[in-house]
Protein backbone atom coordinates (compact mmCIF):
# COMPACT_ATOMS: atom_id res chain seq x y z
CA UNK A 1 0.00 0.00 0.00
CA UNK A 2 1.33 3.55 -1.15
CA UNK A 3 1.96 5.85 1.32
CA UNK A 4 0.50 9.63 0.63
CA UNK A 5 2.95 12.44 2.01
CA UNK A 6 2.31 15.90 0.60
CA UNK A 7 5.00 18.73 0.35
CA UNK A 8 3.69 20.68 3.24
CA UNK A 9 3.40 17.79 5.82
CA UNK A 10 7.00 16.38 4.84
CA UNK A 11 8.04 20.72 5.17
CA UNK A 12 6.31 20.83 8.42
CA UNK A 13 7.92 17.18 9.51
CA UNK A 14 11.24 18.34 8.72
CA UNK A 15 10.25 21.86 10.39
CA UNK A 16 9.49 20.11 13.45
CA UNK A 17 12.28 17.74 13.82
CA UNK A 18 14.93 21.12 13.47
CA UNK A 19 13.05 22.67 16.18
CA UNK A 20 13.88 19.68 18.12
CA UNK A 21 17.13 19.23 17.12
CA UNK A 22 17.87 22.85 18.06
CA UNK A 23 16.41 22.62 21.59
CA UNK A 24 18.79 19.41 21.96
CA UNK A 25 21.95 21.12 21.02
CA UNK A 26 21.32 24.29 23.62
CA UNK A 27 20.55 21.72 26.63
CA UNK A 28 23.41 19.68 25.54
CA UNK A 29 25.98 22.05 24.39
CA UNK A 30 25.18 25.92 26.11
CA UNK A 31 26.30 28.83 25.11
CA UNK A 32 29.09 31.09 26.86
CA UNK A 33 29.03 34.92 26.87
CA UNK A 34 32.19 36.51 25.69
CA UNK A 35 33.76 39.07 27.40
CA UNK A 36 35.02 42.17 25.42
CA UNK A 37 38.53 41.54 25.35
CA UNK A 38 37.89 37.52 24.62
CA UNK A 39 36.03 39.10 21.75
CA UNK A 40 39.11 42.06 20.79
CA UNK A 41 41.35 38.83 20.99
CA UNK A 42 39.43 36.48 18.05
CA UNK A 43 38.53 39.45 15.93
CA UNK A 44 42.55 40.57 16.47
CA UNK A 45 43.08 36.56 15.73
CA UNK A 46 40.85 36.56 12.71
CA UNK A 47 42.43 39.67 10.82
CA UNK A 48 46.16 37.93 11.20
CA UNK A 49 45.02 34.52 9.94
CA UNK A 50 43.62 36.73 7.03
CA UNK A 51 46.61 38.38 5.90
CA UNK A 52 48.46 35.18 6.39
CA UNK A 53 50.24 35.52 9.70
CA UNK A 54 51.25 32.64 11.46
CA UNK A 55 52.50 32.06 15.07
CA UNK A 56 53.97 29.09 16.37
CA UNK A 57 51.87 26.69 19.47
CA UNK A 58 54.12 28.12 22.19
CA UNK A 59 53.35 31.90 20.77
CA UNK A 60 49.79 31.28 20.87
CA UNK A 61 50.00 30.01 24.60
CA UNK A 62 52.17 32.21 25.61
CA UNK A 63 50.08 35.48 25.16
Amino acid sequence: MPISITMETLYREIRDLKKEVETVKHALIPEEKVSAKELGEIRKTRKEMKAGKEKSFEEVFAE
